[in-house]
């Protein structure tokens, strides 16, 4: 998505936005809205408050992003302090300690510009890539300077400015690290900050997290390495992400960018952070000069673990930043708000903190415990200054108040660094005291200053006809799962019919489709919007294998885990870690008043991995929907087989809750009686492909070249069976295809499937029949649209058909058919039809046995048509049913709480 179009899709057209599924969240279901009209003006309140609260979700991701980013740290130090020696440890610290105070330095406010003045639209690209290249550049400047200043107050690192690829790298570490920080400000900005989550807080972490082990060769440097490396994961990520959620363009050219505009609030926010920055980056000097570098590590790992605590008040002061920035008037209330929260996280986490002190550090081994708990109790102890300072300093950055930000950052470092220099002689805890006060003072300083600063009075709440809400009826919103693709014409029919028929059922719908369609490929299908799907995602053929097995891993294990969570904050938070098509179609589900599983002869299972993977993919958004009190329909479909007990369970557990299953044929009927479903939803119906009937298109005899005498012979055939009855199967049909074209009918081979997906295209096999034939029939050879297709089957004599849907585009065209039978719903459907002895199981297929059936078709055809206009018409009608039966459903189900 670009600027150049929404960010979030309308409906009909993508996606729901956050905002829509906010509201969806608290909209009550439609037979309830009709029944309580006096609802209305609550329901206006939630919906206004679930809009206010958009940016409020953004600060959870931000807290999540800093407390998984410190967790995964606190990992990184563990593993670091057993894979290498406390030595190494220290002058890594010190090395990776300073790459990211100079990211911080190389930001120049820039951060803060991006979130609280972004550019136009037209314009937002070429702000944000003017900001990368700035940032990147000062990163690269700060971090060359640091190296030449060693000799003055780091002799000890030396050795790696004297090395030039350690150099290069530590300074593009720098840089890229800066970058990284900036990248986080734009997710901000564009209400996409889940991602600072994602990036920030797994994938950064996880990359770094493994690199220790490959690189414990390099010593202390490998430790840095390993750190940079996870910088390049979160900005190659992060620009990813950005390509593929705001379209970032490469362009730099150009006015309009805002960033001279605001040039003095960036100095301003700069100049604070720099100073703010100084304890964070003389500390562990001081400490490594003056006590060595074992001291160095100690102080570095207890200052980590304090930082588990300390990222409480930086988390929601970095969210409460961001929300008063979207909203100035609301800066009193969110500021109390705010504080509160810090309290209630705070002083449990500091009391945890400083009474685990000894366990904590037991994790690290060695001397650990010993050398550094009385640092880190202290440290806890000072995570209360701490969180007086970091509000503070935030709402004097909210109010603009530079001056007395500045000043009070200045008290900041000179208190800290001061007694730090003072007391250094005395041990390593007397770094914690002077930490402690540092903020301290700082923290009274910006609140005697807040004091006598004027703050903005909360606007009034307009009522809900001011404040121009919406109070009519909300359309309703049904999501069609399990759909496959368009290059299948008979699921693509069935989908066309499906669509059509919710709606006539609901006119007023939004539809959307989660199917097996790429949806930056196929954005939409007749009309409703196609968003993907978790079994598109972890099957996509288009990936290599070893992520497409990831990808099976990630859904088998963890969406299950994940879907079970509430979908409040948290569960919300976890959900938002997953891929995004994933977590599209957990949102469409849950927003849905309505969730109708397509038709099709997909809920099955074979012998095998894949078979408990195909239900539990098929089923999987089927639960979610029972999970959260959406209505499921199945249309009419056939299910089974399923060979383990497992299998009939899962299967028996998503159907006993549906609101309606719709079976076309009776062995399936008998299939889920035999697991338990049988009587309340269950209900006989007939395959939606018998209401296809588009209008023919298209001269199909002068494209083949067939002249209107000639007698045409459809055929269609799929692979199915193993290697040597595959071609038997094959070399049967080629033979019985010279035997038709020997009576003066000219024979096409139809595919009925022309999908990349699984290899499963009908062309490659109808090449090698072609190629069996002693002269090669027609073949089409190209994909045909679906509706195209169905007026080819309107011009034959009749068809051999292994493709049912074949069978059934031919039947309703008026055409006999013999139907070649792969799976059970073949048979069911022609015994409903009186048609059962033109079927031939595909493994009794020969030369004999389908010359036989073509002798007698061509001998009978008139009793076969005869049959058909007497069963054809009533069984048509019953395929259109399926309208009434969606309101019906509808109308019986209970009423859902929203969530």
């Amino acid at each position: 998505m670009t600027p150049d179009r929404p960010r979030s899709p309308a409906p009909g057209a993508g996606g729901p936005d956050r905002a829509d599924r906010a509201d969806r969240a608290v909209r009550p279901d439609r037979a309830d809205r009709a029944r309580r009209p006096r609802r209305v003006d609550r329901i206006a309140h939630a919906v206004r408050t679930a809009r206010h609260d958009q940016v409020a979700r953004s600060s959870v991701y931000l807290m999540a992003a800093t407390v998984s980013t410190a967790a995964l740290g606190f990992l990184f130090w563990v593993a670091a302090a057993r894979l290498f020696s406390p030595s190494q440890v220290g002058t890594a610290t010190s090395l990776t300690n300073a790459i990211s105070l100079i990211a911080y330095f190389s930001l120049c406010g820039l951060n803060s510009t991006l979130v609280r003045f972004p550019a136009a639209p037209e314009r937002r690209h070429a702000q944000i890539n003017r900001a990368v290249l700035l940032v990147f550049g000062a990163g690269c400047l700060l971090g060359t300077g640091y190296l030449l200043g060693l000799p003055l107050y780091g002799t000890r690192l030396l050795a790696v400015r004297a090395d030039p690829v350690q150099a290069g790298l530590i300074v593009l570490f720098c840089a890229l690290s800066a970058v990284n920080l900036l990248t986080d400000a734009v997710f901000v900005g564009e209400r996409l900050a889940q991602y600072n989550t994602l990036v920030d807080g797994v994938l950064q972490g996880l990359a770094k997290l493994g690199l220790p082990f490959l690189l414990t060769g390099l010593g202390s440097f490998g430790l840095v390495a390993s750190i940079g490396g996870g910088y390049a994961v979160a900005v190659l990520a992060s620009l990813w992400f950005l390509r593929r959620r705001i379209g970032l363009r490469p362009t730099v050219l150009g006015g309009g960018t805002r960033l001279r505009e605001h040039l003095g609030f960036s100095a301003g926010s700069y100049l604070s952070s720099l100073l703010n920055l100084v304890p964070l980056l003389v500390l562990p000097l001081l400490v490594l000069q003056r006590l060595g570098t074992e001291a160095a590590a100690y102080y570095f790992v207890a200052f980590q673990i304090a930082n588990l605590a300390n990222a409480v008040p930086f988390a929601v002061c970095e969210s409460m930043f961001a929300e008063i920035s979207a909203d100035e008037s609301r800066l009193v209330p969110v500021l109390r708000r705010s504080a509160r929260l810090i309290v209630l996280l705070q002083l449990p986490a500091a009391v945890v903190l400083a009474a685990g002190s000894g366990l904590l550090l037991r994790l690290f081994g060695g001397s650990y415990p010993a050398r550094a708990q009385g640092l880190l109790v202290v440290l806890a102890v000072g995570t209360g200054a701490v969180a007086l300072n970091t509000v503070g300093s935030f709402a004097l950055k909210l109010v603009r108040r530079m001056a007395p930000l500045v000043w009070s950052n200045v008290v900041y470092a000179v208190v800290t660094v001061g007694l730090a220099a003072a007391w250094a002689g005395h041990g390593l805890i007397w770094f914690g005291y002077a930490w402690g006060l540092g903020n301290l003072a700082s923290g009274l300083i910006a609140v005697l200053a807040l004091a006598r600063t004027p703050l903005p009075a909360p606007a009034a709440t307009p009522p809900p006809a001011q404040a121009g809400l919406r109070t009519e009826h909300l359309p309703m919103r049904v999501l069609v799962v399990n759909a496959y693709v368009r290059e299948n014409a008979g699921d693509a029919a069935l989908l066309a019919v499906c669509l059509r028929q919710v709606r006539a059922a609901f006119p007023e719908a939004v539809i959307t489709v989660a199917g097996m369609e790429d949806p930056e490929v196929h954005p939409a299908f007749d009309g409703a919007a196609n968003i993907g799907s978790i079994r598109r995602y972890v099957a996509d053929a288009g990936i290599g294998t070893a992520r497409r097995i990831a990808r099976k891993a990630m859904g088998l294990l963890a969406l299950p885990l994940v879907l079970s969570l509430p979908s409040r904050a948290p569960g919300r938070l976890l959900r938002t870690l997953l891929p995004t098509e994933v977590w599209r179609e957990v949102e469409a589900v849950e927003g849905a008043d309505l969730v109708v599983s397509m038709g099709g002869g997909y809920f099955n299972a074979r012998p095998g991995l894949d078979g408990y993977q195909n239900v539990f993919y098929v089923a999987l958004p089927l639960l979610l929907a029972h999970r959260r009190g959406v209505p499921v329909v199945f249309a009419p479909q056939s299910f089974g087989p399923f060979p383990a007990p497992v299998q009939r369970r899962l299967a028996a557990y998503v159907l006993r809750r549906a609101a309606l299953v719709l079976t076309r044929e009776d062995v399936s009927t008998d299939i889920l009686a035999r697991c338990g479903v049988h009587g309340g939803p269950v209900r006989r119906a007939v395959d939606s492909g018998f209401a296809f009937a588009p209008p023919s298109r298209g001269d199909w005899r002068a494209r083949l070249g067939v002249g209107p005498e000639v007698p045409l012979v459809g055929v269609t055939a799929r692979q199915w069976l193993a290697a040597a009855e595959q071609e038997r199967y094959e070399r049967a049909l080629a033979q019985t295809i010279d035997a038709v074209r020997a009576t003066g009918a000219q024979v096409v081979l139809i595919p009925q499937v022309t999908t990349d997906y699984l290899g499963d295209d009908d062309r490659i096999v109808d090449r090698r029949i072609a190629g069996h034939c002693a002269t090669p029939p027609l073949r089409v050879d190209e994909r045909v649209d679906f509706r195209e297709l169905k007026g080819l089957y309107g011009e034959c004599a009749y068809v051999l058909g292994t493709r049912f849907h074949s069978v059934i585009f031919a039947l309703t065209s008026g055409v006999p058919c013999i139907a070649i039978e792969y799976e059970h719903k073949t048979r069911g459907i022609m015994r409903d039809l009186g048609l059962e002895s033109w079927v031939l199981p595909i493994a009794e297929v020969s030369a004999a046995s389908l010359g036989a059936l073509v002798e007698r078709l061509r001998l009978g055809r008139e009793e076969y048509l005869r049959v058909l206009a007497e069963r054809l018409p009533g069984y048509v009608a019953r395929a259109e049913e399926l309208p009434e039966l969606l309101r019906a459903a509808t109308d019986r189900r209970p009423e859902r709480v929203a969530a």
